[in-house]
């Protein structure tokens, strides 16, 4: 199926707002600062998927919005290692913590891709090379590729 034809939900707040958008900043971790994070609604380990087995949060579907991701949208799917190794570093962190966790640069990505798809569960490494990301995730890295459907 197509990216663009998927259905994706964001837990958290139950309508997309300009308001809440924050730019993707790079920060000294393995997730940026700002952009939106979500789940296809079809993930085979999704963010609801994960609060549930980790007792984390409770995913209220009042307290959501799902979106598609508009047809001109460039996306950049990562389901293996050997795509993670395509993606640029953020050079200002240490190689010693590159070895721990990678540390993509966000801000370079965001001028190529509108957003970038991570699915965890396709290749067990992603999970311990990208710690943090738990689940199959979307970030989105640019608000105008998002096509709000509820």
């Amino acid at each position: 199926m197509n990216i663009c034809d998927r259905i994706f939900i964001h837990y958290g707040h139950n309508k997309f707002s300009d308001y809440l958008w924050e730019e993707v900043q790079n920060v000294k971790f393995c997730k940026p600062y700002g952009g939106l994070w979500a789940s296809d609604i079809n993930a085979k380990f999704g963010w609801k998927d994960w609060n549930k087995e980790e007792q984390y949060m409770k995913c209220d579907e009042n307290n959501s919005f799902k979106f598609k991701l508009k047809s001109k949208s460039k996306i950049y799917s990562v389901n293996s290692l050997e795509d993670l190794n395509k993606l640029p570093l953020d050079t200002t962190i240490s190689q010693e913590i590159h070895k721990i966790s990678y540390c993509l640069d966000f801000e370079k990505i965001k001028q190529t891709y509108d957003a970038i798809e991570v699915n965890i569960s396709n290749d067990n490494r992603l999970y311990w090379r990208l710690y943090g990301w738990d689940c199959d995730s979307i970030l989105i890295l640019n608000k105008k590729c998002i096509e709000v459907i509820n």
